[in-house]
């Protein structure tokens, strides 16, 4: 068996897309395997599904929400996604959606820096617009007017893919630019208009949050990340649990739970080997732990993928 870890890319994304979609063909994006470009792509998401296991891309993804909602998690960041929002997902982040309504509808460009730097911006610019603002959740809300401009954006995006005019490539990657100065401006505004970036009980919330994304392998205790940022374990409980609502040992074992799903899901590895890697003590405390996340063992859980 194999331990290699699934990294999903553009084509591989576009397969499992189409495949889903049967002999329905959508009115936005790719429509049929004869595209070729495993640097960039545009779909939309596919109806029904109310759930996605933990994946890792190694491209990004810019997100516009256009009806509905659903739950997000893009590394340590968890948030909501709204109508009339876009936002950004990163390939060095494992990212995962669940409760997504039944009406959600959202827009994607999938792109990786090669598209864009290979022919047209200087990576250095396009680092800065791909960075947007590391201290808060990648999703930014949108005025109706500019949510209108972006979905005509959007459109002719796809429209330029389906079609494959003369030119097309340029066109996309300068399309694609505006689309990242956008996404940027939306950050912009959003920033103006926030007040958490002035607490100090914020920052430090979200120097906890990174501090597990970086070390949840390692440290697994609140004492040890109260530790780790200077401060008392009641007061690090304290002040995760007024910010986010919840416990911070609930923060630590969401991650190794991400985690343990992710690996379980894409790779083949064995359980014991995933306990491991995750530094269980033995296979079956990994189990009791998984359990109590997913309401069945590993073993189940990866016959049921």
């Amino acid at each position: 068996m194999s331990d290699k870890i699934t990294v999903l890319d553009i084509p591989s994304t576009l397969k499992k897309h189409l495949a889903s979609a049967g002999d329905h063909a959508p009115d936005f994006g790719i429509i049929n395997g004869g595209w070729n470009q495993d640097d960039f792509a545009v779909l939309n998401n596919q109806p029904g599904l109310t759930h996605g296991l933990p994946v890792k891309t190694d491209y990004y993804s810019v997100i516009l929400c256009l009806r509905g909602s659903c739950k997000k998690t893009i590394g340590h960041f968890v948030f909501e996604v709204y109508t009339n929002s876009i936002h950004l997902v990163s390939p060095q982040f494992i990212t995962s959606f669940e409760d997504a309504s039944p009406d959600l509808l959202l827009y994607e460009v999938l792109f990786k820096k090669e598209f864009l730097t290979n022919n047209l911006l200087k990576e250095n610019i396009l680092d800065n617009l791909l960075e947007v603002n590391p201290d808060y959740p990648p999703i930014y809300g949108l005025s109706q007017k500019s949510c209108a401009s972006l979905k005509a954006l959007y459109e002719k995006i796809s429209d330029e893919s389906r079609e494959k005019g003369a030119f097309h490539l340029p066109i996309l990657r300068l399309l694609l630019t505006d689309l990242l100065y956008e996404m940027n401006r939306a950050c912009e505004n959003c920033l103006l208009h926030s007040t958490r970036h002035l607490s100090k009980q914020y920052q430090l919330v979200y120097k906890f949050k990174k501090l597990v994304e970086d070390q949840f392998l390692t440290l697994k205790t609140v004492q040890e990340y109260a530790d780790a940022l200077f401060i008392s374990a009641k007061y690090l409980t304290e002040i995760v649990k007024a910010e986010t609502g919840q416990n911070a040992l609930h923060v630590i074992h969401n991650r190794m739970y991400l985690e343990a799903q992710y690996l379980l899901s894409s790779s083949g590895l064995s359980i014991k080997e995933i306990a491991e890697r995750l530094n269980f003590d033995n296979s079956s405390h990994f189990s009791r732990f998984f359990k109590r996340f997913a309401g069945n063992n590993p073993s189940e859980f990866k016959q049921l993928q």
